[in-house]
Order: structure tokens, then C-alpha cells, then sequence
């Protein structure tokens, strides 16, 4: 299960907070080749401080395992990734890209849990 955590002190109404999750997590299902369903986001409000000051800001954290058809062009994927979600957060935000901050960690197949709905 991929799992897009994001943080930001930027004022948004329910709509626009709706409107951020959807894309961040159709957006992440499709680079990832999931299925929306198998697709995590959480977005938190909070206080947040960047070079000393509370401007807006913005901070995203992917946990997800890399396609197979990436295995020999990982730098490639990450560039790809976080070009695509820079744009989606600017979008959503209008956050300066110099106060967007993103942290990629792959994960093994075997470290990644999956539900399998046994009852």
C-alpha cells in the first residue's frame, strides 16, 4: 500500500483538502501502477516553521515500491514523481517551490504490509 503523508500550514477549506487528496492519491496510483483503492493519503494541518519563519509551506513523505518497469531507471521515477507532485501541490496550494519539501522511501515488496481482508 502506497502512503502519501502530507503536512502543510496553508488555509484550506474543506473542499480544496477534499480536492488535494483525491488528485495527490489518483495522481500517486497512477504513477505507482496501484489501484486508487490500495492508495493512502493523510493530510495534516499544523504549525510549521521553514528558514525561521511560519510563510506557508508545504511537506510531503511517499512510502511506495518502486514498478517494475523502473528497476534499471530508478533516478528516472523519482524525477518523474516528484515533478508530477510538485506541480499537483502548487496547484492545489500556490505554495513557493522552495518551501515544498519531499522525502521518498522505497520499500521491499516483503517489508510492505498488505490487508487481505481474512475475516
Amino acid at each position: 500500500m502506497p502512503i502519501c503523508q502530507l503536512k502543510t500550514n496553508c488555509p484550506l477549506d474543506d473542499a480544496a483538502r477534499e480536492a488535494l487528496l483525491l488528485d495527490t492519491a489518483a495522481t500517486a496510483a497512477e504513477l505507482l501502477r496501484k489501484p486508487l483503492p490500495a492508495v493512502m493519503v493523510m493530510l495534516d494541518s499544523c504549525d510549521m516553521r521553514m528558514n525561521g519563519t511560519a510563510d506557508t509551506v508545504f511537506f510531503a513523505e511517499f512510502r511506495y515500491i518502486l514498478p517494475q518497469e523502473y528497476t534499471d531507471q530508478k533516478q528516472a521515477f523519482l524525477e518523474l514523481f516528484a515533478d508530477r507532485m510538485l506541480t499537483l501541490f502548487r496547484q492545489h496550494t500556490g505554495v513557493d517551490p522552495h518551501r515544498i519539501y519531499m522525502q521518498f522511501t522505497e520499500m521491499t515488496r516483503e517489508s510492505a504490509w498488505k490487508y487481505t481482508g481474512k475475516d
